[in-house]
C-alpha cells in the first residue's frame, strides 16, 4: 500500500493523540486540529487515514471516521461534482473492504451524514431527486441486503438505520420495497442480521409513528416481536430494550393497523416485566409500554378481557414475590423514609433496585395505577378487586400483602366504583389491619389512607370503625406501621366532622403528641405532625383545649435550621395553619405573630420547600385572621408578585450529545458561536409559584378593602400567569382570579350585593371599580374555559359561577355570548380540552368514565338559570340535548347523577319557563332517574320531580299518580347503607312536600302522609328542612284532616327535629317547638 501523504501523516498523528488517555494531550491535539479541520483539504487526508488498514491502528482510523462525520457537511458543498462523486465512491469502497467493525460502523455513520447532506443540499423533495444525489448508495444497500455473506446483509441494515431521517423524508414511494427488505432481514438466519434489521426498522417505525406511512410497516410488528422474544430468551438486552423503545413510540400511533397489534405488543411487554433475568431498567421500559397502551388505547385494552386480566395477574404476582414494601410508593418523595426504615421488616433496601430507584414493587404498582386511572372502570375494576378479595383470604402473607396493596393502588383511579362497593370492601380492609404480618398491616394502612383520600364522603360513614383501628395501629410494634397509620389519620380526618372524631379526640391528640416527642425518626415526626393537623381540622373549635400543648411542640420544630430538617419545620408551620383554620381567629390570635415570624423567616432560607410551606401558611392565616392580616400586605404582596412573575425556565448550555466524543471538533464549535443552549425547567419553582398564587388569592378574598391598593399589580401578574405553559400554574390562577373581585365589593358595596334574577334592564348596581374588575376577570376566565387542560377549565367555570352569583346579571352580560358558547362546547364535548388524540381507537363514548370537571360545567349551567332567569329559556333547545346525553343509561352513575341534578337546578330556577320541555325532556329524564340503581341519581331525580311540580303547578297534576308510584320505592331504602341512601329518602320526602304545596287538592294525602311522616325527620339533606316542615306547618294551620289524623306521628317528627342534637337550624327549631305546643 502506498505511503500516506504528508497531510495524512500529520492528520494521523493528531488523531492518534485523541486516542490517548491523557487529557492534556487530547486538548493539545484538538487545538492543533481546529484550524486544519476548517480547510477542505482535511477531508481527503482523513479518508487516507481511514483506508490505511495496515499503516494505522484501528483506534486512529475509527477516530478519523468520527471526526470526518462531524466536519463533512460543512465542506461537501465546497467540492465540485466530480470531487463529491469520487469521495462518495471511495466511501462505498471502504465499506466493501473494511474488516474492523468499529471502523466500519464509523464509516456507516459518515456515509449516512453525506447522504443526508446530498439529499438536503439539492433541495430534494422526493425520492427520485434524493436518490439522484447518490444513486450508487441505494444500489449498494439493495445489493448488500441480498448478499450471500451475513456481514454484508448486516451492513445494509446498519446503513438504513443510520439514514433513518433521510429515508423517512425522501424515500416514501419506495417504502413497500423497503418493507420487503426489512421483512427478509427479520427472517434472516443470522442473528446479527436479524438484530440489525430490528434496530433499523425500529428507528424508522419510531420516526413514522405519527405518519400515515406507518401502515406500510405495521405488518412487520409481529416479526419484530418474534426476533425480540428470541433475544429475550437468550438475554440479549440491547435488542429487547431497543424494541421496547419502539413499541412505546408506536403506542401513541394513530394508525389502526398498529392498534391491531396491541395484544401481542402488550403480551411481549408483560413477559419482559416478569423476566427477572432482565435488568430492572429494561423491565421498567416494558411496564411503560403497558401503561402507555392503557393511556392511548384504554377502551381497546379494556375490551380485551383475557389480555387485561393477564396483565393484572402479572402485576399481582410481581408484588407477591417482591420483598420490598408494597406501601413504599407512598413515601418515595420522602428522603428520610429509606434512611429511617431500612432496618424494618419488609423494607428491603435492595428489592431489585437497579440503582436508579426502580423496584419490582414500584414498577408493578405504577403500572396498576395507570391501568386504574386510564382504562374504563367497567373493565378494570372487577378484575382487580376480585383478585384482591381472593388473595385477602389466602394463608400466604405475601398474597394478602399484594391483595390489600393493590386495593390501595386503585383507590384513586377507581374511586367511583370503589365508593359504590365500600360495604363489601371495608370489612376486608379492617381485617388486614389486624394481620399478624407487619407488611400486611402496613399495606392495610396504605389502603385505608388511599380510600380515605379518594372515597370521600362515603368513607366517613366508617369513622366509628376506622378511628379505633388506626388508634390501635399507632401502638404497633412496627414503626413503619405506626407512621403509615398517621397517613391514614391525615387523609381520613381532613373532611371528618367534629362528631366523628369527638369520641377519640383526647386520647388521639395525646397519643400523637407522645409519638412526636418519643421518636427520633424524621419521617415519623413529619407524618405525626400532619396527622395532628388533620385531627385539628376535623375537631374544629373542639380542638381549642389542645392548642397550647400542640403549639408548644410545633414552636420547637419551627425553630429547626438544619437543611435536612426543613421538611419537618415546614410541616410544623403547616400544622399551625391548620390549627388556625380549626379553632378560629380568637383562639389562634396569641399564635398569629410567632407563626407569621416563622413563615417569613422561612423565605430567607434557600429552600423552595420552606417557601411553599410559608405561602400555604399565609393563605390559611389570611383566611382566618381576615382584616387583622391586612397590616402585613405591604410587605408580602410585592414579594408574592415577584415570585409569581418569575420565569421558571432558563437557558443552559446543552450537555454533550450522548455517544458523541470530540464535540470540541464539531462544525458548530466556531469562535463566533455560543454553542447549543437548551431550556431547563425548574419544576420546584412551579410548585412555589403555585403556592404564591394561592396565597395572594386568599389575601384578596379575606382582607377586604385593604387589598384594593394592590389590585393593579396582582391583576397584571395573574393575567400573565394565566398564559403560563404549565397547567398547574394556570389552574391555580383560574382559582384565584375570582377573588380579585371581592376587595372592590368590600370597599364599594359593604361586602355584599343585591340583584334581581334576570334583571338587566335597570341600572347596574356595580360600581365603576367593581365593573372594571369583574370585566377583566370574567374575560380572562371565559378565555380559560377554552384551555386544553380539564382542570384549568373546571376551575375557570367555578370562577365564572362565583362571580356571576355574587354580582348578578349585569356581570354576566359583559361576557354572556362567549361564556354561553364556551359552556355549550364543553357540554357537547367540542371544547379544546376534550379533543383527545386519536390513537387508533374507534369506539364511541359509552365506555367513557366520568370527567370530574364536567360537574363544574353543569353547575355553571345551573347558575345561568339562577342569574339569567327567563332569559336562559331561549337557550334550552340547544343545551338540553347536550345535558341529557350524560343521563343515558350507558353513562357512569356520576354522569347520570350530574345530568339529572343539572336538569333539577334548571327546573327550580326557571319555573314555568321549562313548560315547553317538561314532558319531552325533564319528566322522562326524572322518571328514568327514579328507576336508576344508583342512589345519587335517584336522589337528584326526586329533587327534579319536586321542583317540576313546584314550578309548573296545575299543569302536571294529572301525572301525580305516576310520579308517586316512581317515588314510592325510595321510601323503602335502608338509610343505614350510608349518607347517600339517607339523602335519597330525604329528597323523596321533599318531593312529596313540594307536590302537596303545588296542588293539595290533587294530592292523595290520606295514602301518602303516613309514608312521608315515617321517613321524617330528615337525616342527611338539611337544605330541605324548610321545604318539608314548611309544608307540614301550612297543612297544620289549615287543620288538614289527614294530617290531624296522624297527630301522634307528627308530634314524634316535630319532637325529634326540635331536639338539642338535631341538625335543624335554631330558627326552624323554634317554629317546630311552637307547632308542638299546638299539637298538645
Amino acid at each position: 500500500m502506498a505511503a500516506l501523504s504528508a497531510d495524512a501523516n500529520q492528520m494521523a498523528s493528531y488523531l492518534t493523540a485523541l486516542t490517548q488517555p491523557d487529557t492534556n494531550i487530547i486538548r493539545q491535539a484538538e487545538v492543533a486540529l481546529k484550524p486544519i479541520l476548517k480547510q477542505p483539504g482535511c477531508v481527503p487526508a482523513m479518508v487516507e487515514v481511514i483506508k490505511a488498514q495496515s499503516a494505522q491502528n484501528e483506534a486512529t482510523r475509527h477516530v478519523a471516521a468520527i471526526v470526518l462525520r462531524k466536519r463533512i457537511t460543512g465542506h461537501l458543498s465546497k467540492f465540485d461534482v466530480p470531487t463529491r462523486n469520487a469521495l462518495k465512491a471511495e466511501l462505498l469502497a471502504i465499506l466493501q473492504t473494511e474488516n474492523s467493525r468499529p471502523v466500519r460502523n464509523g464509516v456507516v455513520a459518515l456515509v449516512a451524514t453525506v447522504c443526508k447532506a446530498e439529499a438536503e443540499g439539492d433541495g430534494a423533495q422526493d425520492s427520485a431527486q434524493a436518490a439522484a444525489g447518490w444513486p450508487e448508495l441505494f444500489q449498494f444497500v439493495a445489493a448488500a441486503a441480498g448478499d450471500a455473506h451475513p456481514e454484508a446483509r448486516e451492513l445494509a441494515f446498519l446503513l438504513l438505520g443510520e439514514m433513518t431521517e433521510t429515508v423517512g423524508i425522501h424515500l416514501k414511494p419506495q417504502f413497500a420495497t423497503l418493507a420487503g427488505l426489512f421483512g427478509a432481514g427479520l427472517s434472516d438466519g443470522d442473528v446479527k442480521v436479524q438484530n440489525a434489521a430490528v434496530k433499523a426498522l425500529g428507528l424508522l417505525m419510531s420516526y413514522l409513528a405519527d405518519e400515515a406511512e406507518i401502515d406500510t410497516f405495521a405488518p412487520l410488528v409481529q416479526p419484530v416481536l418474534v426476533v425480540a422474544e428470541a433475544c429475550r430468551s437468550r438475554n440479549d438486552e440491547e435488542v429487547v430494550s431497543t424494541t421496547l423503545d419502539v413499541l412505546y413510540d408506536l403506542s401513541f400511533s394513530p394508525s389502526g393497523a398498529v392498534a391491531g397489534h396491541m395484544a401481542p405488543i402488550v403480551r411481549f411487554a408483560q413477559l419482559c416485566m416478569s423476566d427477572s433475568n432482565l435488568e430492572m431498567a429494561v423491565r421498567d421500559s416494558a411496564a411503560l409500554v403497558v401503561a402507555t397502551m392503557a393511556e392511548s388505547k384504554p377502551k381497546l385494552l379494556g375490551r380485551d378481557a383475557a389480555l387485561l386480566t393477564g396483565i393484572v395477574e402479572t402485576i399481582f404476582n410481581l408484588i407477591e414475590t417482591s420483598q420490598g414494601s408494597a406501601a413504599g410508593a407512598l413515601f418515595e418523595s420522602n428522603p428520610a423514609w429509606k434512611e429511617d426504615f431500612e432496618d424494618q421488616e419488609g423494607h428491603d433496601a435492595d428489592d431489585d433496585d437497579d440503582g436508579n430507584g426502580i423496584t419490582e414493587t414500584g414498577m408493578a404498582q405504577g403500572t396498576l395505577d395507570m391501568l386504574a386511572c386510564e382504562i374504563p372502570k367497567k373493565y378494570i375494576f372487577e378484575p382487580v378487586v376480585s383478585r384482591c378479595m381472593a388473595r385477602l383470604g389466602s394463608q400466604d402473607p405475601n398474597q394478602r400483602k399484594a391483595g390489600i396493596a393493590c386495593l390501595g393502588v386503585i383507590a384513586e383511579g377507581c374511586a367511583e366504583p370503589l365508593r359504590e362497593n365500600l360495604a363489601q370492601v371495608m370489612p376486608h380492609v379492617f381485617k388486614t389491619a389486624g394481620d399478624a404480618d407487619a407488611r400486611v398491616r402496613e399495606c392495610a394502612c396504605f389502603a385505608l389512607g388511599q380510600i380515605s383520600e379518594h372515597c370521600q364522603p362515603e368513607v366517613l360513614g366508617y369513622s366509628s370503625q376506622i378511628l379505633p383501628i388506626v388508634f390501635a395501629l399507632l401502638d404497633d410494634s412496627n414503626i413503619a406501621v405506626q407512621a403509615t397509620s398517621c397517613y391514614v389519620l391525615e387523609m381520613f380526618c381532613e373532611r371528618l366532622e367534629p362528631e366523628g372524631v369527638r369520641p377519640l379526640l383526647d386520647p388521639l391528640v395525646r397519643k400523637l403528641a407522645g409519638m412526636l416527642e418519643a421518636t427520633s425518626k424524621r419521617s415519623v415526626q413529619e407524618m405525626t405532625v400532619a396527622a395532628l393537623a388533620a385531627t385539628a381540622v376535623a375537631a374544629e373549635e373542639e380542638f381549642a383545649p389542645y392548642v397550647v400543648g400542640v403549639a408548644s411542640l410545633m414552636s420547637k420544630l419551627m425553630e429547626l435550621k438544619e437543611e435536612k430538617t426543613y421538611s419537618l419545620r415546614g410541616r410544623a408551620l403547616e400544622c399551625m395553619g391548620h390549627i388556625a383554620i380549626a379553632v378560629g381567629k380568637d383562639n389562634f390570635r396569641p399564635y398569629f405573630g410567632p407563626t407569621m415570624q416563622c413563615a417569613c423567616e422561612g423565605l430567607t432560607f434557600d429552600s423552595t420547600d420552606l417557601h411553599e410551606f410559608a405561602y400555604a401558611a399565609f393563605a390559611n392565616l389570611a383566611k382566618v385572621m381576615g382584616d387583622e392580616f391586612a397590616p402585613v400586605l405591604g410587605e408580602l404582596v410585592p414579594h408574592l408578585v415577584t415570585v409569581i412573575g418569575q420565569d421558571e425556565g432558563q437557558f443552559e448550555q446543552a450537555e454533550d450529545e450522548q455517544g458523541g466524543p470530540f464535540n470540541a471538533l464539531d462544525d458548530s464549535d466556531e469562535e463566533d458561536e455560543g454553542g447549543n443552549l437548551v431550556m431547563h425547567i425548574r419544576t420546584a419553582l412551579l410548585e412555589t409559584k403555585k403556592g404564591a398564587i394561592t396565597a395572594v388569592g386568599e389575601m384578596a378574598a379575606h382582607t377586604g378593602a385593604a387589598f384594593v391598593p394592590y389590585m393593579g399589580e396582582v391583576m397584571t401578574v395573574l393575567l400573565k400567569a394565566a398564559d403560563n405553559w404549565h397547567p398547574l400554574v394556570k389552574t391555580e390562577v383560574a382559582d384565584a382570579l375570582s377573588s380579585l373581585v371581592l376587595p372592590c365589593v368590600a370597599q364599594d358595596h359593604g361586602g355584599e350585593l343585591s340583584w334581581e334574577k334576570g334583571d338587566i334592564a335597570g341600572q347596574s348596581t356595580l360600581s365603576a371599580n367593581t365593573t372594571q374588575a369583574v370585566n377583566v376577570v370574567l374575560k380572562a376566565l371565559v378565555t380559560m374555559m377554552k384551555d386544553e387542560t380539564e382542570d384549568v377549565v373546571g376551575k375557570a367555570c367555578e370562577g365564572v359561577q362565583s362571580i356571576i352569583e355574587l354580582c348578578g346579571p349585569h356581570s354576566l352580560a359583559l361576557v354572556a355570548n362567549d361564556c354561553l358558547e364556551n359552556t355549550y362546547s364543553l357540554l357537547a364535548k367540542e371544547a379544546p380540552c376534550q379533543q383527545l388524540e386519536d390513537y387508533g381507537e374507534e369506539f364511541g363514548d359509552d365506555d367513557d368514565d366520568h370527567d370530574a370537571f364536567m360537574t363544574s360545567v353543569c353547575d355553571l349551567v345551573g347558575s345561568f338559570g339562577r342569574v339569567m332567569g327567563q332569559h336562559f329559556v331561549q337557550y334550552l333547545p340547544k343545551f338540553l340535548p347536550a345535558i341529557c346525553a350524560y343521563a343515558k343509561s350507558s353513562r357512569p352513575s356520576s354522569d347520570r347523577s350530574m345530568a339529572i341534578g343539572c336538569l333539577g337546578e334548571l327546573a327550580q330556577e326557571l319555573g314555568s319557563g321549562i313548560a315547553d320541555h317538561w314532558s319531552s325532556v325533564f319528566y322522562p329524564a326524572a322518571l328514568a332517574g327514579l328507576a336508576d340503581s344508583d342512589d345519587s341519581v335517584r336522589r337528584n331525580a326526586a329533587f327534579c320531580i319536586g321542583v317540576i311540580c313546584e314550578g309548573l303547578g296545575e299543569v302536571v297534576t294529572s301525572h301525580y299518580t305516576d310520579m308517586l308510584t316512581a317515588l314510592s320505592p325510595l321510601f323503602s331504602i335502608d338509610i343505614a347503607e350510608g349518607d347517600t341512601a339517607a339523602a335519597c329518602v330525604d329528597n323523596a320526602s321533599a318531593a312529596v312536600a313540594r307536590m302537596i304545596k303545588a296542588s293539595p287538592a290533587h294530592f292523595p294525602t290520606a295514602q301518602v302522609l303516613p309514608v312521608l311522616l315515617k321517613a321524617l325527620p330528615l337525616k342527611n339533606d338539611m337544605t330541605e328542612n324548610e321545604t318539608v316542615y314548611g309544608c307540614l306547618f301550612g297543612m297544620l294551620q289549615q287543620n288538614q284532616p289527614d294530617l290531624i289524623a296522624n297527630k301522634v306521628e307528627l308530634r314524634r317528627v316535630f319532637g325529634e327535629a326540635a331536639s338539642e342534637d338535631s341538625k335543624v337550624d335554631d330558627e326552624l327549631k323554634e317554629k317546630l317547638k311552637l307547632a308542638l305546643q299546638s299539637l298538645n
